[in-house]
């Protein structure tokens, strides 16, 4: 074939030209001579800006710089907070630090970290409850004391410290004698021993008789 001049070119059976590059400029594994493809982005994923389909460069970061959690190279996001909800002066946004003091070392109760109320001056507020939520009587706002107990002696299930409730049964529905409201034991027997059929373990009634016998009566 004759010598080709600079205004034309000549492509192969297959549609290359004598460089590799088609008609559109792209060689066979689909990039052109800057190593871009059709949708612009070159080998390893990444456009002329540097960065990937998804927006990320090779560090993973966008143009406003933060990666796809949303926090830049210094580990904030967009409204200056850290991935544990904390600025850079240590504050989350309620203005709070991670002990749960503000800047002025108040807690959301407006307890100081002594114990301090912000408003009365001392260790109990407007309602009479300390920093750590209970009154001069130990007891908090719902009426419990440190161990569970309200002042009758009831837990929030209503049982005291033994396990009865005020009617004096168990979680089960016995009472210390072990006895149900029906007065019969877990076994299903009375305190004379006879279950609800009247009779006792070997199987007689207070008569003395079994099941037999007093069928045949």
């Amino acid at each position: 074939m004759g010598l080709f001049d600079k205004f034309s070119k000549t492509f192969d059976k297959f549609g290359y030209d004598m460089d590799g590059y088609d008609k559109d400029g792209y060689d066979k594994k689909g990039y052109n001579k800057k190593g871009f493809d059709k949708k612009g982005y070159n080998k390893k994923g990444f456009d002329k800006k540097g960065y990937n389909e998804d927006g990320y460069d090779k560090d993973g970061y966008d143009e406003k710089e933060y990666n796809k959690n949303g926090y830049n190279k210094e580990g904030y996001n967009e409204d200056e907070f850290d991935n544990k909800g904390y600025n850079k002066n240590g504050f989350n946004k309620n203005g709070y630090d991670n002990k749960g003091y503000n800047k002025n070392g108040y807690d959301s109760n407006g307890f100081s970290f002594n114990g301090i109320h912000i408003d009365t001056k001392i260790n109990f507020d407007k309602d009479g409850f300390n920093k750590k939520g209970y009154n001069e009587d130990g007891f908090n706002k719902n009426g419990f004391n440190k161990k569970g107990y309200n002042e009758d002696g009831f837990n929030k299930n209503g049982f005291n410290k033994n396990g009865y409730d005020e009617n004096g049964y168990d979680l089960d529905g016995y009472d210390e004698n072990g006895y149900d409201l029906d007065g019969y034991d877990r076994l299903g027997y009375d305190h004379l021993g006879y279950n609800r059929d009247g009779y006792n373990e070997d199987g007689y009634n207070k008569f003395g008789k079994n099941k037999i016998e007093v069928k045949d009566d």
